[in-house]
């Protein structure tokens, strides 16, 4: 089954190289989804659609041990900065630390002022990639990749990703257990069976793929160099096979470019151009959509229920987790010269932590910062980051996510924190991540039996 779906997912992300398309970065910055209908009417003016709304779905309501001991272990660790911190240097991390945000978004939308290209792309192909590359190279670099993540393409791919889901939750009915990790049973297997299909990877490897993820995640966080020389030899082999033998997605789409003679800043596209394009896209949609993160914060408030008839909750869940658990809560970048910003001068060359955690959480933007309100609409947090560098895959972590959640709640009933199973989150300096999340579950139903989401109610965020 899987190799069908795996087929349809090649033929629907595999254009054909034929030019890069110079309009699509400015495309991808234009908002291609909507809230639900319901939502929208909201913010047009019922405001006795909304508040009958928002009273419902952010009730008080008795909390069990198990929801209570969820939230607190996904509180974050007390941070020594709050969104009112002013921008300052930090002799700890020699950095100058950007909190509010207004500031951070100034820092994101300031590609002129401020260096995304922080780190050496000649130790490691990793830093190859559009996310640590600057001006005609970013743009030539991301041009390349748009395609695959254009609106139209992407939103055609809901119904195999929720064939993709169905499987995967009939696995965990299988052994009839009645019990399941969201993260690594359902998260992490979505994101790694839509991942290797479009890029055309084998599915076995996606284990080790994931372990160099974490590898390399925890490097970063920890200050010391990420290079896994093993990887670089398992793309290298991979490339000469596929040169060989295409087999279609995004990595013999990246090497008909090459063949044709694409250029980065006037050179052709190297090698080390490919790995870092692909590792990029790899990383960023291996894990998964994050379902975890929704499912226990739809738990933890005791709108799982609600969330499985009012597909409107998961939208404002999926929103309000990516905004307060961000999968990087600091961007790096550098000053590219001396820089006012928020009353301090930043010196040129200066390293800038652009603080995406602490400006999702600023009260100036976010009334109640600390509430989960799935309510809070339109919500312009910042984890996917804001212009030119805005996330490629927002679209498609969305529809991931939602079609995770709206299946999961329709075929596994009743469904609940497990007692005796603690959630196990990671949190660091510049990634975070949820390692577990157990759930319990009733007697199954049939596929198909719940409210489907509509197509178009993906929230975008920022």
């Amino acid at each position: 089954m899987f190799q069908s779906l795996e087929r349809q997912v090649r033929t629907l992300a595999a254009p054909a190289y034929a030019g890069a398309d110079d309009k699509a970065t400015e495309r991808a910055e234009q908002p291609a989804v909507a809230a639900p209908a319901r939502l929208r009417h909201e913010r047009q003016g019922s405001a006795e659609t909304s508040a009958t709304f928002r009273t419902r779905a952010n009730r008080p309501a008795k909390s069990s041990a198990t929801e209570r001991q969820g939230r607190d272990v996904l509180q974050r660790p007390e941070l020594p900065w709050t969104a009112s911190t002013p921008v300052h240097f930090d002799d700890t991390s020699q950095a100058w630390i950007v909190c509010s945000y207004a500031d951070v978004e100034s820092v994101l939308l300031r590609t002129g002022d401020f260096s995304w290209e922080v780190w050496d792309r000649r130790i490691d192909p990793v830093f190859a990639g559009m996310w640590n590359a600057d001006g005609q190279r970013h743009a030539a670099l991301r041009r390349l990749s748009q395609r695959y993540f254009q609106a139209r393409r992407v939103n055609s791919m809901s119904s195999i990703i929720e064939d993709i889901v169905n499987d995967l939750v009939d696995d965990i009915l299988l052994p009839g257990t009645g019990e399941v990790d969201v993260v690594n049973q359902l998260s992490n297997r979505l994101g790694g069976r839509l991942m290797s299909a479009m890029v055309g990877l084998d599915f076995a490897d996606v284990p080790r793929l994931i372990t160099w993820r974490r590898t390399q995640q925890a490097a970063i966080n920890e200050g010391r160099s990420p290079a896994i020389p093993e990887m670089w030899s398992y793309f290298e082999d991979l490339i000469e096979r596929r040169r060989r033998n295409p087999e279609g997605g995004l990595l013999d789409y990246l090497i008909a470019a090459q063949r044709e003679g694409y250029e980065i800043e006037g050179a052709p596209l190297s090698d080390w151009d490919l790995i870092g394009s692909v590792w990029t896209v790899v990383t960023s949609g291996l894990t998964g959509a994050n379902v975890g993160y929704t499912l226990v914060n739809l738990a933890t408030h005791q709108l799982l229920q609600q969330a499985r008839h009012e597909p409107e909750v998961s939208w404002g869940a999926v929103n309000e987790s990516l905004r307060l658990y961000p999968g990087i809560p600091v961007m790096r970048v550098r000053a590219r010269r001396d820089i006012a910003l928020g009353g301090a001068v930043i010196p040129s060359g200066d390293s800038v932590h652009a603080c995406i955690s602490t400006a999702n959480m600023d009260p100036g933007h976010f009334p109640e910062p600390e509430r989960f309100d799935v309510t809070r609409n339109p919500s312009r947090h910042l984890s996917f980051g804001r212009g030119s560098h805005h996330c490629l895959g927002a679209q498609l972590f969305s529809i991931e996510v939602l079609t995770a959640v709206r299946v999961v709640l329709e075929r596994l009933p009743n469904l609940r924190l497990h007692a005796d199973k603690p959630l196990k989150h990671r949190y660091g300096a510049m990634f975070g991540t949820l390692r577990e999340a157990h759930f319990q579950f009733d007697t199954p139903g049939p596929r198909g039996t719940g409210h489907a989401a509509p197509a178009h109610a993906v929230p975008v965020g920022g």
